[in-house]
């Protein structure tokens, strides 16, 4: 995924963050997730996540539902950005390369479908090298809008 042309207003940043920030930093399954906010604007989402062991199947390559479980954070904040409370409806990954614990992804999230009941997003996962990990897509339903 290219990064967008045109990033959003300093102070739109500076919302964004506070508003995600009082969301994530108050819930628990967040606080365990191993991630770092690095770049927001309206409908997009760079997140950085550490692949710990802990995250690793017998064969010491991160679990498919730790990758799953991530970008559906990384698409489920995506779909935050535009200022509404959202639930996943539907998710699909596809698992392209395995990454070993020790190392750092970059999930990189993208609205591509903004309706009055449903947002779609679309992610990516890069490792350190530029590979890409995986490549998911869900469907979020609206609940209300965030204050």
């Amino acid at each position: 995924m290219n990064e967008p042309e045109e990033a959003v207003s300093p102070e739109v940043a500076e919302r964004l963050h506070r508003m995600l920030d009082s969301i994530y930093s108050h819930t628990p399954y967040f606080q365990s997730m191993p991630c770092t906010v690095e770049k927001l604007d309206v409908g997009r989402v760079r997140i950085g996540f550490d692949i710990s062991r802990h995250s690793c199947n017998y064969r010491g390559i991160a679990s498919g539902g730790v990758l799953a479980a991530f970008c559906d954070t990384l698409m489920g904040m995506a779909s935050r950005t535009l200022g509404f409370q959202v639930t996943t409806l539907e998710i699909n990954m596809n698992y392209i390369r395995s990454v070993k614990g020790g190392e750092h992804i970059t999930g990189v999230g993208q609205v591509i479908h903004h309706g009055r009941k449903t947002i779609v997003v679309e992610c990516e996962c890069y490792d350190a090298s530029g590979n890409i990990i995986v490549k998911g897509r869900s469907s979020f339903y609206i609940l209300k809008k965030l204050d």
